[in-house]
């Protein structure tokens, strides 16, 4: 059989030439795919580009929303800015300070300043050197005062009284150890029913008469009113005690902010839920006896009572001639029968008595009915309104 060379030649040609248009498809293909790919990244880019923008944008709303509450609560906008620089932290911190300044009377302010950096203040050499970029100055120490010192045998217990509140408050309708609810009477609080609960709550009762005990040891001869209770101690039990009251009217409560959900036409309610905290740290820190403690208990039971006032009084104006029986008028002190057909809120009036038991011809005092216990009235469950005709 004869050698063709023409004819491989030409098939060696015609070989060559399908394996260049291969590469050739191949390279158009890889091109195609580098393309599609860096537009496909391209695409994401400019989306995590778009994200990043938005949430720099919503961080800086929320900054400027932070240092707007400082500035609003007395703080220099600079040292407001500078406190920012130091994070979330920092700024939360900076707002309970100014907070609990203005609720208790301190210019907490005063204690965040701008003062010049590596420079003592009054430094006469300061027109002379080149001027550096102020810097936050935070006066630790007046802060500390403003709150007060608490004795280092009171830390451990509070501490732990803490710890035991944060998980108690954990403890929420939702969870499984805070399923039943007792309720002691129409009006007053719930109390979670659970084993969990009671449990923690007979540690933290333990906790105050340690912190009693410990107290009564003292030497108080100095006259000093010594603190027992920290200031977050104090906070967390009295907003714990709020946030329960609360649970009972489908009321929620943010226990840092204090901020309620659910609360539209709920006045009376949020307010008796109050009362209904008062009595319940009376009976349990209360007994410690820490001034700071005792006056936050006064403090709550005297605010709540005079919104309840408030709200009385605004309702009585709005119906003078009582066609909407606003006033439900007795001849004596309602008995328990009575009072277990009061509703909440429900303002009543009854025939005043001077101080031999006698009837006041034409002089009647009136009520607000709460359901709650008070303390300056026998602990019968009313709010005083006034004495009159």
């Amino acid at each position: 059989m004869g050698f063709n060379l023409g004819a491989f030649l030409g098939g060696a040609a015609r070989g060559g030439s399908q394996v260049l248009d291969e590469r050739r498809a191949q390279a158009d293909r890889d091109k195609v795919t580098k393309e599609e790919r860096q537009w496909q990244l391209a695409t994401e880019n400019r989306a995590n580009a778009r994200a990043k923008k938005a949430r720099r944008a919503s961080d800086a709303k929320a900054l400027e929303e932070q240092i707007g509450t400082m500035v609003a609560l007395g703080m220099p906008a600079d040292a407001a800015r500078a406190v920012a620089k130091n994070g979330v932290g920092a700024m939360k911190v900076a707002i309970g300070d100014l907070k609990y300044g203005r609720e208790n009377g301190v210019n907490a302010a005063s204690y965040y300043t701008m003062g010049q950096k590596g420079l003592l203040q009054g430094d006469p050499s300061t027109a002379i050197k080149a001027a550096e970029p102020a810097g936050l100055v935070i006066d630790s120490e007046g802060i500390r005062n403003m709150y007060g010192a608490v004795d280092e045998d009171y830390t451990s217990h509070n501490e732990q009284i803490r710890a035991i509140t944060n998980k108690q408050l954990n403890l929420t309708p939702d969870s499984d150890a805070f399923k039943q609810l007792h309720i002691t009477n129409k009006q007053l609080n719930l109390t979670p029913d659970s084993d969990a609960f009671k449990q923690l709550q007979t540690q933290r009762e333990a906790l105050y008469t340690d912190l009693a005990a410990i107290a009564g040891a003292k030497d108080t001869s100095d006259g000093e009113d010594a603190r027992l209770f920290t200031t977050s101690s104090v906070v967390t039990n009295v907003a714990s005690a709020r946030a329960a009251a609360l649970a009972n009217y489908d009321v929620s409560m943010n226990i840092e902010t204090s901020v309620r959900t659910n609360i539209d036409g709920k006045g009376v309610q949020i307010n008796i839920a109050d009362l209904d905290a008062a009595n319940f740290l009376d009976g349990t820190a209360g007994k410690v006896g820490d001034p700071f403690m005792n006056n936050s208990i006064v403090t709550l039971r005297t605010q709540a009572q005079n919104k309840l006032q408030s709200i009385a009084f605004a309702k009585i104006s709005a119906d003078p001639d009582n066609v909407n029986k606003t006033v439900k008028e007795f001849s004596q002190s309602p008995s328990a029968i009575d009072e277990r057909n009061l509703d909440e809120g429900q303002i009543i009036k009854i025939p005043a008595t001077d101080d031999n038991g006698q009837p006041k011809p034409g002089v009647f005092k009136r009520f607000m009915w709460t359901g709650i216990p008070n303390p300056s009235l026998d602990g019968r469950p009313y709010v005083y309104l006034f004495e009159g005709a």
